[in-house]
């Protein structure tokens, strides 16, 4: 029986394809994971005179010298996407001769999105002319791609993409998005046009405001909030949760009219974004309408929010009207009562929740407890104190880590005789961890032995062995890593129990071995932290390793370990790398503590913050930033004020994502001395989203 050829099984799979060309790469060029790498799509045909995956190696071997390499690839000869990027600029070249001169559209879509994610700018002619390409997933992914890489010259064929009457509406979606991110006065005012006209095909106004809204410095405050105030009136459910989100951050009292009528709205997501931004704007007007809604509140996240709002608008109106929630005839309503008053966190909530601890529902009693704990009053206390021998155990149980909390956590005595002792899994465990961060000895075997058959997370445990340094706990914990529990990397690298060099230098060997490259980048990060030298010579050889990653962990601990060549090496990277590595490329360089070492990068670091690149030059402030933070905010607030939104998104990203409670002191002192309205606003968003905001 002949049987057909795999060419011939896929010729009406392929026809399929080129509906969506897109489709089939998706996975190899955009499914990433936390470092840049991507999955790859599998050869499509075979040759005898040359293996599929010799044909890539060798296109890949000339991809950085040759740019003309990808003129006449097919599917079968193209390198996978992690292969590419693992050249990181080096390959823009061949990436934009691929988009302008191959004709397969999977593979010009394929370069398309590459060249978005390197982030060169060497790539904009070549993606600039894809606008105009035949396949609209080419014409689409290439506005995507210049979305990362704003420059005026992008704003005449972005806009001619969004006037063509023959466009697919998804790519006049990207040309919206990227038209937002150019920082261009003609792309502000035709992202405004497109807000204001009357759809008359799939309804974008949406996509044109957040475009907008990324260009909102460049707009004059009353504009910008009569703008919000139209798309809060649309009807146009996705306008109108955009435009509320908005709201949020602009707080203007110009807004609560546009607001309130959205507290009636049926999308329950959308009604709860509109009171949260109520609540943000501060205006006494909303006070009423909140207060007549709030009896009648039957959704447990709304009641929180217009509880919230409440409080900060006209807190004694507040408390009287929660009364008659708390006590509502059904027990849900005044069970979530009780948990809104706690998170109020105020005393004039302690007479109703005193009320609460007299429901006959225990669940209510319980909720009644838990906001108590969170009130943090002597008179709370007192009222606490009976239960701790509640026949209920959940009740019991909060009563204790109640009175524990408002005690400053000083008295564990309760936790250890009324809980730990407890024949529930969940609640010793429980017990065990608070007893464990006090450092009580009597859980060390129960923590270990939680952690070892992994019902305990490393942060339950971790605390206690700060405290606990006998060498068996630690010893317990190295012979865990080396059973794979990577997350104990840094833990060890504090604790260095006896042994743990050896073992780190033999398991970076024994991960390559057997292609581990995420137990390899574990193990070569804690050869660093422990900063012995005398592992150099081992990990030297794996600087010219293919995986980029593996690459970068090595250069740093090299450059820790007090290599010079590898600091030229870190820096060289750094400058090739695609742009989205960046940020994950800065994380792994904050790990570097040593003075010495940061003395010798940082003269490099500064040069770079100077750089027109953002994405370059940001990662760079990022990382000053974590060394010290009082020398490196300074470029991440000068990004937020620039002229590019994209540069506005980065320094913001960075930001938020750096949680230091030094970075937060400083981010309030240049708040207090913020004039310009759109750095403010930012400001005070990064600032709300951190710790004890």
């Amino acid at each position: 029986m002949n049987l057909p050829s795999r060419r011939s099984l896929l010729a009406p799979l392929l026809v399929l394809l080129g509906l969506a060309p897109a489709a089939t790469v998706a996975l190899d060029a955009t499914a990433q994971d936390d470092e840049g790498g991507a999955l790859s799509e599998g050869p499509l045909e075979n040759t005898p005179d040359e293996s599929p995956w010799d044909a890539q190696k060798r296109v890949l071997a000339k991809l950085p010298t040759d740019p003309s390499v990808l003129i006449n690839v097919t599917s079968r000869e193209m390198p996978a996407s992690p292969d590419i990027l693992n050249l990181g600029k080096r390959g823009t070249k061949a990436l934009a001769r691929c988009l302008s001169d191959n004709i397969d559209a999977r593979i010009r879509w394929t370069c398309a999105v590459l060249l978005g994610r390197l982030g060169d700018r060497g790539a904009l002619p070549a993606l600039q002319g894809a606008l105009d390409d035949w396949e609209a997933s080419v014409r689409g992914a290439a506005a995507d791609a210049l979305a990362t890489l704003p420059d005026p010259t992008s704003v005449p064929p972005l806009l001619g993409m969004l006037a063509r009457k023959d466009e697919e509406p998804w790519n006049r979606a990207s040309a919206l998005r990227a038209l937002g991110t150019q920082g261009h006065p003609k792309a502000v005012a035709a992202l405004r046009a497109e807000l204001k006209a009357k759809p008359t095909g799939p309804d974008q106004r949406a996509v044109a405001f957040r475009a907008l809204w990324a260009s909102r410095h460049m707009m004059a405050r009353e504009t910008l909030v009569g703008d919000v105030a139209a798309a809060l009136g649309s009807g146009e459910p996705s306008l109108v949760e955009a435009a509320t989100e908005a709201a949020a951050e602009l707080r203007s009292p110009r807004l609560v009219g546009a607001l309130v009528p959205l507290l009636d709205h049926e999308n329950p997501d959308l009604k709860n974004k509109a009171v949260y931004a109520l609540g943000l704007v501060g205006d006494r007007t909303a006070t009423k309408a909140l207060l007549e809604r709030l009896p009648k509140v039957r959704d447990a996240r709304l009641l929180n929010n217009i509880a919230f709002a409440l409080e900060r608008l006209d807190r004694k109106a507040f408390y009287e009207s929660i009364r008659a929630v708390v006590e509502h005839k059904q027990a849900i309503i005044r069970l979530n009562a009780a948990f809104v008053l706690g998170d109020v966190k105020r005393p004039e909530g302690i007479p109703l929740l005193a009320k609460a601890l007299q429901d006959p529902s225990d669940y209510v009693k319980t909720s009644a407890i838990v906001a108590l704990g969170k009130v943090g009053t002597a008179d709370a206390t007192k009222l606490l104190a009976p239960f701790v021998d509640a026949p209920n155990l959940t009740m019991r149980e909060e009563a204790v880590y109640a009175i524990v909390t408002q005690s400053g956590g000083k008295d564990l005595s309760l936790v250890h005789d009324k809980l730990f002792a407890s024949t529930n899994w969940g609640v010793k465990r429980r017990a065990a961890v608070a007893l464990g961060k006090a450092g009580d000895p009597r859980v060390r075997d129960y923590l270990l032995g939680c952690f070892e058959s992994q019902g305990c997370s490393v942060g339950d445990v971790a605390p206690y062995a700060r405290i606990d340094r006998d060498p068996a706990v630690g010893g317990r914990l190295l012979l865990a890593w080396t059973r794979g529990r990577d997350e104990l990397g840094d833990l060890l690298a504090e604790l260095r129990p006896a042994g743990t060099l050896p073992l780190a230098t033999s398991s970076v060997e024994a991960a390559l071995a057997q292609n581990n490259v995420w137990g390899a980048k574990s193990a070569i990060d804690l050869v660093g932290d422990l900063g012995d030298t005398t592992a150099k010579s081992r990990l030297e050889r794996h600087l010219a390793d293919t995986d980029t990653w593996l690459r970068l962990h090595v250069a740093v601990t090299l450059a820790r370990l007090g290599d010079t060549g590898a600091d030229i090496a870190l820096l060289r990277e750094m400058d090739n790398l695609p742009a989205d590595m960046l940020p994950a490329f800065a994380r792994l360089v904050e790990r570097i503590d040593e003075p010495a070492v940061r003395s010798r990068l940082l003269p490099e670091l500064e040069r770079r913050k100077k750089e027109a690149d953002q994405d370059t030059a940001l990662a760079a402030a990022a990382i000053h930033l974590a060394w010290d933070p009082e020398g490196g905010v300074f470029r991440l607030l000068e990004g937020l004020a620039s002229p590019s939104p994209r540069a506005r998104e980065l320094a913001e990203r960075y930001l938020r994502r750096n949680r230091a409670d030094k970075v937060t002191w400083l981010l309030r002192r240049a708040l207090a001395r913020e004039e310009r309205d759109d750095v403010r606003d930012r400001l005070r968003g990064i600032l709300d989203d951190r710790p004890g905001a």
